[in-house]
């Protein structure tokens, strides 16, 4: 899903036609509590080496209408790299406090 720049709300000031497809289903979003967990490997490409942070910050304004929480969080070095975070023990531990915050 490739989108470039955001609005403050998220919203994707260009979206490709995968994104506006997504965007007629946001409506269609469960009322669930998300977490969106997303890399920057701090190179000057924006980006976990495969997707735009741009791109990762959009999924606010898909889901935004129907959530029942967002919560954000950007991880920064090496262990950002797209295939790495879910091996990067801070993405996982804050996934555990996440889904499991009184542990």
């Amino acid at each position: 899903m490739y989108v470039s720049a955001n609005h403050k709300n998220g919203k994707p000031i260009h979206m490709n036609d995968n994104y506006k497809r997504q965007l007629v289903l946001r409506k269609l979003y469960p009322h669930a509590k998300v977490l969106n967990v997303y890399g920057d490997l701090e190179d000057g490409s924006h980006s976990d080496g495969r997707v735009k942070n741009s791109s990762s910050k959009s999924l606010r304004y898909l889901v935004s209408p129907k959530v029942k929480s967002y919560k954000e969080k950007k991880f920064t070095g090496p262990m950002a790299q797209h295939s790495r975070l879910r091996e990067n023990p801070q993405v996982l531990k804050t996934a555990i406090s996440f889904l499991w915050p009184n542990s």
